[in-house]
């Protein structure tokens, strides 16, 4: 594992973005029978416990976005970036500053969530019709958000075939949003990530293996 993907799960676990306990999540909007997450992946809110620790951790997953995109057979150098709001914009942002365009290549989307109802607005920013956008996230379960602001950048003129993600939860993203055309690359796998928090001692063996568990039996 190289050094900068060490450092973010490291930084995951001691921000507290990965916490265990019972979660009601997105997907459980169109799967209310779902059982809940054993697991919640989230950045904390401004001023709590480990919020000091992201701008470090917002850097670092800028930094593998890009590698990412570099190291693809045909590299991705997208004319335009943009971050699923509101827990992506900033990995959007500093992702986004490694290009020679930014800040002009940034592209802002809005969302208004009721409690049965996502909506994305925008894109918001400079773009012209048929560029490429590259959308951030940071979580990916299903990939129901990433099809609705998909659909809102498609209908607004632009290209989306590529998608980035720090943890794909390894519950069906990958393969709908390939359904869809995109190709959807991670940072780390659910798996991958818990496996590390154990190896490090962040994560008891039995929380591993329930989380484990859940992620098998619990597809979308």
């Amino acid at each position: 594992m190289g050094e900068n993907r060490e450092k973010i799960a490291e930084l995951y676990y001691r921000s507290g973005s990965i916490r265990f306990g019972a979660f009601r999540l997105s997907v459980h909007i169109d799967n209310p029978d779902l059982p809940l997450s054993p697991y919640y992946l989230h950045y904390p809110d401004s001023g709590e416990d480990g919020s000091e620790l992201l701008p470090e951790l917002y850097s670092l997953v800028g930094q593998e976005f890009y590698d990412i995109c570099e190291s693809q057979s045909t590299p991705i150098r997208p004319t335009r970036i943009a971050g699923v709001p509101k827990g992506a914009m900033p990995l959007a942002d500093a992702h986004a500053r490694l290009y020679e365009n930014y800040p002009k290549n940034l592209l802002v989307f809005t969302k208004k969530q009721d409690k049965n109802k996502t909506e994305f607005l925008g894109p918001y920013g400079e773009f012209v019709e048929g560029e490429e956008l590259v959308i951030d996230e940071d979580h990916t379960s299903g990939g129901r958000n990433k099809k609705l602001i998909r659909a809102v950048a498609l209908s607004g003129g632009l290209v989306v075939s590529n998608m980035l993600t720090v943890v794909d939860r390894q519950q069906g993203g990958v393969e709908n949003m390939a359904k869809e055309g995109v190709r959807l690359l991670s940072i780390f796998t659910m798996d991958e990530i818990l496996r590390i928090g154990a190896a490090t001692g962040f994560v008891p063996h039995q929380q591993l293996d329930e989380a484990l568990e859940y992620r098998a039996l619990n597809q979308f």
